[in-house]
């Protein structure tokens, strides 16, 4: 078994529960990269555990050189609720980074987290999520937004360790909507424009559940960032579902502008173009309320977790061009 390095000691909480998260430590004896891999920072994703079930295994085994610290719940609350945010105050610890020590429940939360992360000097964060039962598996590259000398190359590192993972690689929105869903404070965000550290983000598999799937999907993701790293071995080959050309940008799909049911006429992985139908809203009775077109090129990545759809919610996750 994998060094139980300590507990990492939350003050978010009075629950004995939450009190104390594991911090695995694998370390191979020979000089390299000292890596993090982050997972169930929202607590009803939980792709992210089964995968670090399943790397302590494979590390000791196979792990070439450098360390790899394993962080198997970042919100054990939320885990056993299955729920998104800390359920202390209801808070995405996942836009807090890099957290308050005097602040709210979930900012202080954070700050542990990335205390912890800091103290380990690591050079490298690998976060686990997953998306929704019809979707893609992906892998999210984070903008670059501190406006300092190296950015380029921080910038060109972050998207060669994503097309590492053998996933679709979508960088993330625009810069002014990066920064106003705050996602320099995500946790890979927040690791590179604080940190300086290249960072990547996987997306696989459905939320509140162990997709056995999922879990090797990610795996394998996981494996070809720390091969990328010649800390391991070559991994398996790029995931069937992997889109090529681009480079691809996370968007929001169209949002409906009345509620009703549901109807996805593209599925995840397929292509669109200006003006195709993507979906319908339609009433109980089945009568067409309103139609959702593409309007611009790209790909469908994911759909929402939803057969009622509500007026003002987007219509997916989808893949357009960058730039």
């Amino acid at each position: 078994m994998p060094q139980i390095l300590h507990r990492l000691v939350l003050p978010s909480f009075r629950s004995a529960l939450s009190q104390h998260l594991p911090v695995l430590a694998i370390r191979s004896g020979n000089p390299g990269p000292c890596v993090a891999v982050t997972a169930n920072i929202h607590g009803d994703e939980a792709t992210g555990v089964g995968v670090i079930h399943q790397l302590m295994g494979v590390l000791e085994q196979d792990l070439l050189r450098g360390e790899v610290f394993l962080y198997p719940s970042l919100n054990l609350p939320g885990l056993v609720q299955a729920t998104r945010t800390l359920p202390a105050d209801g808070q995405d610890l996942n836009r807090l980074f890099p957290g308050d020590a005097r602040g709210t429940a979930s900012e202080r939360h954070a700050h542990a987290i990335w205390s912890d992360l800091a103290s380990r000097g690591i050079q490298l964060l690998i976060d686990l999520h997953a998306d929704a039962p019809a979707a893609i598996p992906y892998a999210l590259a984070d903008r670059v937004c501190r406006g300092k000398p190296g950015d380029a190359a921080l910038e060109r590192r972050v998207h060669a360790l994503a097309a590492a993972t053998g996933l679709t690689v979508l960088r993330e929105y625009p810069r002014e909507q990066y920064l106003r869903y705050h996602l320099d404070r995500s946790l890979s965000g927040a690791a590179v424009n604080v940190m300086g550290v290249p960072a990547v983000t996987i997306e696989a598999g459905p939320r509140r559940y162990l997709d056995p799937t999922a879990v090797d999907i990610a795996l394998n993701a996981v494996l070809g960032v720390l091969a990328a790293e010649e800390m391991v071995a070559e991994p398996h080959a790029a995931h069937p579902s992997r889109l090529e050309g681009g480079p691809w940008r996370r968007q929001p799909g169209p949002r409906a502008s009345v509620s009703g049911i549901f109807h996805a006429l593209i599925r995840p992985g397929e292509p669109f173009t200006v003006g195709d139908l993507l979906a319908e809203v339609r009433s109980l009775e089945g009568r067409p309320l309103e139609q959702l077109r593409a309007e611009s090129e790209g790909y469908v990545i994911s759909l929402p977790e939803r057969a009622w759809m509500i007026a003002g919610v987007s219509a997916g996750t989808y893949a357009t061009r960058d730039g």
